[in-house]
């Protein structure tokens, strides 16, 4: 039993000085990571700097735990609240920094910050007046749950739980709107969907959920696997939040407001008939350019970019991501039918696709069958 209890101690020894070294690793990179010159990162940069100050953080508590021993035992913890409300804030602040830049500002985040100051200073009033009992068990908690400062730290769990939902439902709403755009913008965009934002927002909730269930018990087993997850977390998070510079290379445009240059004469004061504009794109093939993106067909077409997507969403019913996959889709299948000298790859690149595998999964969603399959049905047919 008592060598369990070592390598117990052991275990979680070693996983707090790792906990240590990648929170002060990450700190020193996210300070002095390179960054292009670029108006569009500032948020991003302060994002950075705020995560950098929040891992130190992490390190320093670490260790003055270390220092201290054993933990102690203290149900609906008042420190254990405010530091997974704080992450809560934290995290999410950040991950919707990458999907819309200018949604978080000072009034946002003073918006959240607020009530995680009120509780703080309301226990702090409350707990130099009445004290903060210790609670060690459930049973003692039942007794003294209408003191003061436990009403106290009682109405922040509570907070928390509703900050969750909140936070979350804030996140679901963001990457919906993202992802929104990024179909209103772009023919390829696959890639920048950024599906590791979506884990990395869930791992740091299910995280958060473990903090609510460390508030009721404790046991050294619980506060190892907590310690060795949120470990994980931060190195995951850490890692895949760096190189977000690559990607919003090429979604710049999406975000930033482009000016048309003055060369173009935009149709403003004609009234524009969509039937036309889209027999031009189609008599020329316009949708098989690849990476086209809605800007350059809206300058191509002389029109403004809103007035183009408006045309799209209303006229098509569609997205013009969807619209651009259609076209291409059914370009494909005219090609495979006037001439099957053609290989599926040749088709892929004159309909404007760069990836072999994109076109497949594209040609799929449109026609239920990958084009191999299309080709195979057809020559079982003749």
């Amino acid at each position: 039993m008592l060598l369990e209890i070592d390598r117990m101690d052991t275990i979680y020894l070693f996983t707090n000085l790792a906990l240590i070294m990648v929170c002060t690793v990450y700190a020193i990179v996210f300070l002095i990571l390179p960054l292009p010159d670029n108006k569009g990162l500032r948020t991003y940069r302060i994002s950075l700097r705020t995560l950098a100050v929040a891992y130190l953080i992490m390190a320093t508590l670490t260790f003055v735990f270390m220092i201290l021993g054993d933990p102690i035992v203290n149900l609906i913890s008042m420190l254990v609240i405010t530091v997974a409300s704080l992450q809560a804030i934290l995290f999410t602040t950040t991950l919707i920094t990458l999907l819309n830049h200018k949604r978080v500002n000072k009034q946002f985040v003073l918006r959240h910050l607020s009530p995680v100051i009120f509780f703080v200073l309301l226990f702090g009033v409350v707990s130099s007046q009445w004290g903060d009992p210790m609670i060690i068990n459930l049973d003692q908690l039942k007794q003294e749950w209408l003191h003061p400062t436990i009403i106290v730290r009682e109405l922040f769990f509570l907070f928390y739980i509703f900050q969750l939902f909140y936070l979350t439902r804030l996140f679901i709403r963001e990457i919906r709107c993202y992802q929104r755009a990024l179909d209103d913008y772009f023919s390829e965009n696959y890639r920048l969907h950024l599906p590791w934002v979506r884990y990395c927002f869930y791992a740091a909730l299910t995280i958060g959920c473990f903090a609510l269930l460390s508030c009721f018990f404790f046991s050294p087993f619980w506060i190892l696997i907590f310690t060795i997850s949120y470990t994980l977390f931060y190195i995951v998070f850490g890692s895949f939040y760096i190189q977000y510079p690559r990607t919003y290379i090429q979604i710049e445009p999406l975000v930033q407001e482009k000016q048309l240059p003055s060369s173009i004469q935009l149709k403003a004061n004609c009234r524009l008939s969509w039937s036309k504009l889209k027999q031009q794109i189609i008599d020329e093939k316009y949708y098989t350019r690849t990476g086209v993106n809605i800007e350059e067909m809206a300058q191509y077409l002389q029109i403004g970019r809103t007035t183009l997507s408006c045309f799209i969403n209303k006229e098509e019913g569609v997205n013009f991501n969807t619209w651009i996959r259609t076209l291409r889709v059914e370009e494909a299948i005219n090609l495979m039918n006037e001439n099957s000298g053609y290989t599926i790859t040749q088709i892929s690149e004159m309909v404007g696709y760069s990836e072999l595998s994109n076109f497949s999964r594209q040609f799929k969603i449109i026609t239920g069958l990958t084009p191999s399959e299309w080709c195979q049905q057809k020559r079982i047919l003749a």
